[in-house]
């Protein structure tokens, strides 16, 4: 019975699919239908390569991620079809040159979408095959190059346009549900940012281990802001003010994990801090009831200063209130006072950050605002990755050419043309080996259930009215799964092919030698590139884990050995770890060892606050502040962290930059309490507070952070 529950639950997208489900299956149809009827009435030569470009945009998301990838898949087509000609024309009767040339513009397009963002890699990946395309078939006359380029052009630009005008039928008001919908998004991260820190005041490990979790989802909602400022264009930096919320929560975040482990180690030697607590506590607590109610945030800014201003107060107070006096010369007095003002300046540093944060979210919110403001971070790009995909794609390619020369194969050019489909499309997916499956799957779903209809059905079709009500279960099927993202893959793919697999002509239904003829160059494309992908850099999840370990350590190593001026801005290397860190999570999603999963999430964490500190270590030994013997010694931690690279990341290593870090700690606590200028005092009292946090995080995280040959 259990089991009979769980398969019928995994297709309740079938027979009881969601709102949005229905309407994208419902519009995508009727896209299909339109650019159909359109391309048989114009007799284009092939109306199926029109529909088929409905399926390739189709998407059930937001509006601005249709209309992004619908502008970059113009773009790729433009791009692809220009450089097509190009080829034709440089290799027309040499055979070797012109195969080897495909295979390296498909490569070099692979390379580039591997580093870039959203559709922007899509339109490379466009540029890839749709040359391929248009190349491999106009190879038996190269005359009539122009014209086919001409041809899968016009079918890819009706497709898409037929597309978007479809779902702008159903778009009402798009500005203000965009910019409502961001705000929604925007203060949803804010309140649990918010409540994240409310817990750790408490000292709440709970919240701590959690907060990466939060960090992951800021990073999809960073990625989603550039499709929001496409439907609201023409409203001026709003994008920018979002992103700058975002990267603020992740600092109040990341901030209050380090305020945390400081309350940790000293909470129980300090003097009067604990009294401003349950006052910051209080006023959190109004600031989300405040931001529950959609209130102005002007006086819940006037509180917050003044909750800033209390913590710099007691600072100042801790210097000077009993400067001269028999108890300021006693040490454990003198160790507390000191406890007390990294207390207060970490605490000082988290409200300093969320008035950032709230003073941002006020400006984002004003649908009018107009200004100059720009916010952005710079991405950071796996070139190992992209060298792999392009070595993959390259011989694939090649490979697939040498087979086509040798058994000269009459279906050898759409084979090549499927298959530098394919080897451009696999390059989005971080797991290449299980985006092939997906694209093998449904591309032998799609031949049989093309088989039935070609053979079954069509033949008693005998208008376009009866044609497509019996299009409206195959397709509508797999636009439903299409929503599910663990179908997604393998419905895109059918969708795609079984239009195809129909033909779609004037003249009439595609024959049966044709039909199998076809259906076995797309099914050995698939092999071709599964089996490509399984012998050149196959996916290996451990492997992967390892190598994105081993670039955070390699990012501290840089930090450690940077001079100020090239050193990365905090937001930078806390966006840089969140990337590497959402990468590790899907790598860990269906592993079932907790202990594993639990020791990835509190060493990104480690990670991101070393990496901080460092570099407010960095800069204090690179100004005028501390004297020559303290810059020494920080010099000396940062020299012993640089040794973490990736490769001399063992115990020994490991322990002694432990050892180094508490040793400093010490010898900086008696400094701090013999140093008579308070300029040094300050700047040493915030060497001891980061270096509280590295040793901390090096000691608890030493597992994530050895990383074996």
């Amino acid at each position: 019975m259990a089991f009979g529950q769980t398969t019928l639950k995994s297709f309740q997208w079938l027979y009881a699919p969601q709102k949005t489900a229905i309407i994208f299956a419902f519009r995508t149809l009727i896209a299909s239908y339109v650019v159909l009827v359109i391309a048989l009435w114009m007799e284009m030569d092939s109306p199926r390569w029109a529909i088929m470009a409905v399926w390739i945009v189709a998407q059930n998301s937001s509006r601005g991620e249709v209309l992004s990838k619908a502008y970059w898949i113009i773009v790729g087509n433009i791009t692809g079809i220009i450089v097509s000609l190009w080829i034709m024309a440089s290799f027309p009767q040499q055979p070797i040159l012109f195969e080897v040339t495909v295979a390296l513009w498909v490569a070099l397009c692979c390379w580039v979408s591997s580093c870039t963002r959203n559709f922007r890699a899509l339109g490379m990946v466009m540029a890839g095959y749709s040359c391929a395309i248009v190349l491999f078939s106009s190879v038996g006359n190269p005359n009539e190059t122009f014209m086919m380029a001409m041809s899968r052009g016009s079918y890819f630009m009706l497709g898409v346009l037929a597309e978007n005008f479809t779902a702008r039928l159903f778009d009402l008001n798009l500005h203000h549900q965009a910019h409502k919908k961001l705000n929604d998004d925007l203060q949803k991260a804010v309140e649990e940012g918010i409540k994240s820190v409310s817990k750790m005041l408490d000292g709440d490990d709970w919240a701590v281990a959690q907060s990466d979790q939060l960090l992951s989802s800021i990073i999809g909602l960073n990625n989603n802001i550039e499709f929001r400022e496409r439907e609201m264009k023409g409203t001026g930096h709003t994008g920018a003010h979002a992103r700058a919320v975002l990267a603020s929560v992740s600092g109040l975040l990341v901030k209050a994990t380090g305020f945390s482990i400081h309350l940790k180690q000293i909470q129980k030697d300090v003097l009067n801090f604990h009294y401003i607590v349950p006052l910051t506590k209080s006023y959190l607590l109004q600031l989300l009831d405040q931001l529950n109610k959609g209130a102005p945030l002007s006086e819940t800014l006037i509180a917050l200063n003044a909750l800033r201003w209390e913590c710099r107060q007691r600072i100042a107070d801790s210097f000077y209130k009993n400067l001269g006096s028999p108890q300021a010369t006693n040490e454990d007095y003198t160790r507390k006072s000191l406890n007390d003002r990294i207390l207060y300046q970490s605490l000082r540093e988290i409200l300093a950050e969320l008035d950032v944060t709230l003073r941002e979210l006020s400006k984002s919110r004003d649908f009018n605002l107009y200004d100059k403001f720009k916010f952005d971070i710079k991405p950071s790009f796996d070139f190992r990755r992209a060298w792999r995909n392009a070595i993959r794609a390259f011989f694939a390619i090649t490979l697939g050419c040498l087979a086509w020369e040798i058994t000269g194969w009459d279906r050898g050019p759409l084979f090549l043309a499927f298959l530098c489909m394919g080897c451009a499309r696999f390059c989005l997916f971080e797991n290449a080996t299980l985006a092939c499956w997906g694209w093998f799957k449904g591309a032998c779903i799609a031949i049989i259930v093309g088989g039935f209809y070609n053979f079954l059905i069509m033949p008693a079709v005998s208008n376009l009215n009866l044609l497509f009500i019996l299009m409206i279960v195959p397709l509508g099927i797999g636009a439903l799964a299409m929503c599910v993202p663990r179908l997604a893959s393998i419905a895109s793919t059918y969708a795609f092919f079984f239009c195809y697999m129909l033909g779609f002509a004037n003249e009439g239904r595609v024959d049966e030698i044709s039909f199998l003829n076809n259906a076995l160059a797309v099914f050995m494309s698939g092999v071709f590139a599964l089996a490509s992908y399984r012998l050149f850099f196959p996916y290996r999840s451990r492997r992967l884990r390892r190598q994105m370990r081993m670039k955070l350590l390699q990012g501290l190593h840089h930090l450690a050995q940077s001079s100020s001026s090239s050193l990365p801005l905090a937001r930078e290397w806390v966006g840089f770890v969140s990337e590497a860190f959402v990468v590790l999570m899907r790598q860990l999603n269906e592993d079932r060892n907790t202990s594993l999963v639990k020791s990835y999430r509190h060493g990104n964490m480690a990670v991101m606050l070393i990496g901080i500190n460092i570099i407010r270590l960095r800069h204090m030994v690179d100004h005028d502040i501390m004297t020559e013997d303290i810059k020494d010694i920080l010099r000396v931690v940062l020299r012993r962290i640089s040794m973490f690279d990736g490769r001399k990341a063992g115990y020994a290593p490991h322990a002694r930059t432990v050892m180094v870090a508490h040793r400093a700690i010490a010898r900086f606590r008696q400094r701090e309490f013999s140093e008579k200028n308070l300029a040094v005092r300050i700047e040493v009292s915030a060497a001891i507070s980061s270096l509280i946090l590295i040793s901390y995080a090096l000691d608890k995280n030493a597992s994530f952070l050895r990383v074996k040959k």
